[in-house]
């Protein structure tokens, strides 16, 4: 039987069983990573941001295709984690865009869809590279607005645009030489791919439980501290999404502040989502409901909830006494990190990094807590970096992302803050800082490959100095020596050393004394860093 359209239930189905295939096949993706390190994350990172996608279509009915994309839309932009997640909830902010007004979708205005999805997804990315997601969107784009000028039936056309987007995908190696080395594909367009053949099983009569679709719960929490159920001020956490037309939301916001506290309040172009923690939720809905139609609601006791489980759990908002000027928020892996960041006056912590990339909702939560004037955002990863701007776009606050891709980064930016300069020039130095530092990781290979003419083999030690690998082997003492001689230059004196959870203290010292008989010119000093993934992190200024 011929498809013509796509209504609002089948797209539904559409990307449920997308995120099912998604999740099914996403460690395959994460293996795609260009390095052979055990940090690849790209399908980890486009799961979670679908699983957020989808968290509403099952909570309500739809009657439009419109209603279900702009929840796939708003769901995703919340969730989007990594450059690929990021990338991920522009695509179907875009998709939104072409479903705008549309109760069903023809094929010709699927294609335009996907048109919208391309572009805008292109326009969000500062510098698009080829060879990657974006190429595989455009290139299924391109191929879908060649054929929408026909009445073709929706199966057909949607197996058309798989097909064009695998070919596409299968010449990204060409078109990014990085992936032609490591002898992998784009590790985003491919994670897009298994949402579109899950889309079209779905097309086909394949549906999967929605239970089974979810994945594992990522424990990303920021750092809490312990308390009692009576030190809980504000009892009921409550969360709600208002859509409607020419909303005013800074007077809903001034009205729901007073109400209590750990707000995050979220609003664009049709759409405002609300959380906060008060004693009068239903004050709140009520005051909600003269901006427009409540959505999504939740009420959940938290002193009921803390009594259940005080047992071992933490469950608390941390009070954070943030500077009135300025306010620091660093995302960290590790005890070490962490308590050096604090001492370094980053108060703000989301935990996250190699593995574990926090939301644009984690950053928004965080800005939240801080009431300073100025707010200074190190994401500290590259693939971090797009979400704290993404959460930067939608918070009405002052902030400033410095664009740092390591934790020393952060450290060697954090230093540079002076309080005589304003925020603009702090920013300005800082940023200009981060060229004065070179990092050093330490970690091991997940497979055999050959990159750049190196050929190496699982479990060898890999050395990788600011997104290039600097030494391989199977000591991990030459490893060490060979990326400090390949990375220091006539400027290096200072070499700071950060040892991981997997290290120990006498491990870090010895290996430190090795280096100093080596290079007897750098100042050696060894941290407690803490950090998985990574046995040792360097730091050469």
């Amino acid at each position: 039987m011929e498809l013509k359209t796509i209504n609002a239930e089948l797209l539904a189905k559409m990307f449920k069983q997308g995120t099912y295939e998604l999740n099914k096949n996403k460690d395959i993706v994460d293996s795609l990573n260009v390095f052979p390190v055990p940090d690849g994350d790209t399908g980890t990172n486009m799961s979670l941001t679908m699983n957020s996608a989808i968290e509403g279509l099952s909570k309500q009915t739809f009657d439009t295709v419109e209603e279900v994309s702009k929840t796939i839309s708003k769901g995703s932009l919340m969730g989007a984690r990594g450059n690929s997640g990021v990338i991920l909830s522009q695509i179907f902010r875009g998709f939104a865009k072409g479903c705008k007004g549309k109760k069903e979708l023809n094929s010709s205005e699927l294609c335009h869809a996907f048109k919208e999805a391309a572009d805008t997804a292109y326009s969000a990315v500062l510098k698009p590279v080829e060879g990657t997601i974006l190429t595989v969107i455009r290139e299924i784009a391109e191929r879908g607005m060649e054929y929408a000028g026909e009445s073709l039936d929706i199966e057909e056309l949607f197996a058309l645009l798989i097909k064009r987007g695998e070919e596409t995908l299968e010449r990204t190696p060409e078109m990014l030489p990085v992936l032609k080395q490591a002898n992998v594909v784009d590790a985003g367009g491919k994670g897009l791919l298994f949402i579109l053949k899950g889309c079209h099983d779905a097309m086909l009569g394949i549906e999967t439980n929605y239970e089974s679709i979810k994945s594992a719960p990522v424990e990303n929490a920021p750092a809490q501290a312990y308390m009692s159920t009576e030190d809980i001020e504000f009892a009921y956490c409550t969360e709600f999404i208002i859509e409607g037309d020419n909303m005013n939301g800074n007077k809903l916001k001034a009205f729901v502040e007073k109400m209590g506290d750990s707000l995050v309040f979220v609003q664009d172009e049709e759409l405002i989502k609300v959380h906060v923690h008060t004693n009068n939720p239903g004050l709140a809905l009520e005051e909600a409901l003269k901006y427009g139609s409540l959505k999504k609601v939740k009420i959940e006791n938290m002193k009921d909830q803390h009594s259940n489980i005080i047992d071992g759990s933490h469950v608390t908002i941390e009070s954070i006494p943030y500077d009135e000027d300025y306010g620091f928020i660093g995302v960290a892996m590790g005890e070490g990190f962490i308590n050096i960041f604090k001492d370094l006056g980053i108060l703000g912590n989301i935990e996250g990094g190699q593995t574990m990339n926090p939301s644009t909702e984690d950053f928004l939560r965080e800005i939240d807590k801080c009431n300073s004037k100025h707010i200074f955002i190190f994401p500290n990863n590259s693939n971090i970096i797009m979400a704290a701007n993404q959460a930067k776009e939608l918070s009405d606050k002052d902030i400033y992302v410095i664009p740092t891709k390591t934790m020393p980064q952060c450290i060697t930016a954090m230093l540079e803050f002076n309080r005589e300069l304003d925020a603009n020039e702090n920013f300005e130095a800082m940023v200009e800082s981060l060229g004065s530092v070179k990092t050093i990781q330490i970690t091991y290979s997940v497979r055999d490959t050959l990159f750049n003419d190196m050929a190496i083999e699982k479990d060898d030690f890999l050395a990788v100095a600011d997104g290039e690998i600097k030494g391989v082997g199977k000591n991990q003492f030459d490893v060490v020596f060979e990326s400090i001689e390949k990375t220091r230059d006539e400027s290096s004196e200072i070499l700071s050393i950060y040892y991981g959870a997997d290290v120990t203290e006498e491990d870090a010292q010895a290996l430190a004394s090795s280096i100093e008989e080596r290079f007897p010119d750098l100042e050696i000093d060894v941290y407690f860093g803490g950090q998985p993934v990574y046995y040792y992190v360097f730091s050469l200024e």
